[in-house]
């Protein structure tokens, strides 16, 4: 019998991020995190067994993503319609990409939109491409009054107050759901908005399932008045990584018909020339699953959130499964966040590592809350062993914190506080990241009042505290050693350097 020649290539040497990848799927862990597909479970075999059969380029038969005409357009349209959208375009390369569409199609160079300091790092790279002028919304002075929730939710009257000082924006841009789940009144802020002859466009990453069961998640983004949205679809639906909707609203469509056309141009610029048919593929399996179980399972697994959240009380707080306004909040009742109850002597992502210990794997970890993402059908048995874990957590010695130490609590406060308060811009981020400017690597400890080159994000979430062009202050120093020293990873720095500008 004849060996294949090509099995011989696969060792930890040879094709080391492979065999990782196929080493870390055999260990039979459990995930409470993206992607929505969990590792391939959520297909039928005839879709899981074949994914390699499946990638292919334009053909007659096959359709052509760029210029849809035969079945990608026809599921493109079946989106549209389950999507309450005017129409859908696929996205292969994630929100991001369809984020830099989105402001480029329906913004423009060189206009000004109105937008919270909470959005995601594409926008900062939308800003410095297309030389858009940000408006940050104002917070007073942010105070986190819900354990569950971190980032701040825009309220109407910051949305109609910026408008009035800023008349001439072009749009609003806000992030509804948040990481956490926690949703913007986007119903109140779109007639606001409208009612100043603006769009309101929407990071609807983290909420491609909302279409599913209008009675027990919120409205989406499109049914609440947005003009249009881009969702993450392999956050939470059974869709292959970087797979993405991006939706324009009936309305929008009706009232100015160049839209599909600038949406498609700036799609061809901001999205590979060969987009993935296997990706587009899965957004197509993705949005008929959703159709046809999505309620059934949303159900379910509301259940399992529930008889988890009792099971555990009141050693830990987990987020309510209902969508019912809490504290006049709505929130994503799928975003599982865990947090033990005070006093916290460690932070949230020891008790992270420990789970990770027990075979299971979450989302994300800040200073005092777990995220974790459950998938549509997302097994009991799942749940259990997660309820075994933070059980066996309770058993375990807990240290008390060095009274030396920071105080988790005030950490995070103070961390809220300078994430929507915008530090001194030096440079805009155009001009650095698009112009030739001297840059230099420099340690982060002495980097005060030097002038970023590129974004300073503690992850989680995500959300940048510096973007290129702004200058470094000794608070936001201050803070990024401390978060660094409580475990939270810091996309920006590099062995405790930065790059900034000469």
């Amino acid at each position: 019998m004849r060996r294949s020649t090509t099995s011989n290539l696969i060792s930890d040497v040879t094709t080391p991020l492979l065999s990782a990848l196929i080493q870390h799927a055999g260990t039979g862990r459990t995930s409470f995190h993206m992607p929505g597909h969990r590792s391939g479970q959520s297909w039928p075999d005839s879709i899981r067994t074949r994914l390699a059969s499946l990638d292919t380029t334009e053909l007659a038969a096959t359709d052509d993503l760029h210029q849809p005409t035969g079945p990608a357009l026809a599921a493109m349209d079946l989106a549209a319609h389950c999507f309450g959208a005017g129409r859908t375009w696929f996205l292969t390369n994630g929100s991001t990409g369809g984020i830099l569409t989105l402001l480029a199609g329906l913004v423009g160079r060189g206009r000004k939109i109105i937008l919270p300091r909470t959005c995601h790092l594409a926008v900062s790279h939308a800003l410095a491409l297309l030389d858009i002028e940000p408006v940050w919304l104002e917070f007073s002075r942010p105070v986190s009054t819900d354990p569950l929730g971190f980032l701040p939710v825009v309220a109407v009257n910051q949305i109609a107050d910026a408008i009035a000082l800023h008349p001439d924006s072009t749009a609003v841009f806000l992030t509804s759901p948040d990481y956490y789940g926690r949703c913007a009144d986007l119903a109140a802020i779109s007639l606001v908005v409208h009612q100043a002859g603006m769009l309101l466009l929407v990071d609807e990453a983290h909420g491609a399932h909302f279409a599913a069961a209008p009675g027990h998640l919120p409205r989406t983004a499109l049914a609440s008045g947005a003009d249009a949205c881009v969702q993450s679809a392999h956050k939470t639906l059974p869709a292959l990584t970087q797979g993405g909707y991006l939706h324009v609203s009936e309305s929008l469509m009706n009232q100015d018909p160049r839209t599909a056309g600038r949406i498609t141009a700036a799609l061809r610029i901001f999205q590979t020339s060969s987009p993935s048919f296997v990706i587009a593929a899965s957004l197509d399996f993705a949005r008929a699953y959703l159709e046809k179980h999505g309620q059934e399972q949303i159900e379910k697994t509301l259940v399992s959130i529930q008889d988890l959240a009792m099971a555990l009380w009141p050693d830990y707080l987990i987020s309510p499964a209902t969508a019912t306004p809490v504290r006049g909040e709505v929130r994503d009742p799928l975003r599982m966040v865990i947090r033990q109850r005070e006093p916290l002597a460690l932070p949230a992502t020891q008790l992270a590592l420990e789970l990770s210990l027990h075979g299971i794997d979450i989302e994300l970890s800040d200073l005092t809350r777990l995220v974790l993402i459950p998938s549509l059908d997302q097994p009991g048995h799942d749940f259990e062993r997660l309820r075994l874990a933070l059980s066996a957590w309770l058993k375990k010695p807990q240290p008390d914190r060095p009274a030396s130490d920071v105080d988790v609590l005030q950490l995070e406060q103070h961390w809220l506080e300078l994430l929507v308060q915008p530090p001194e811009m030096a440079l805009t981020p155009g001009s650095v990241l698009l112009e030739p400017v001297d840059t230099e690597i420099v340690p982060l400890i002495s980097s005060a009042g030097s002038v970023m080159a590129q974004a300073i994000a503690p992850y989680p979430p995500g959300i940048p505290l510096l973007l290129p062009g702004e200058r470094m202050d000794q608070a936001r120093l201050d803070l990024l050693l401390a978060l660094r020293d409580n475990g939270i990873n810091l996309s920006g720095v590099d062995h405790d350097s930065i790059r900034v500008v000469v």
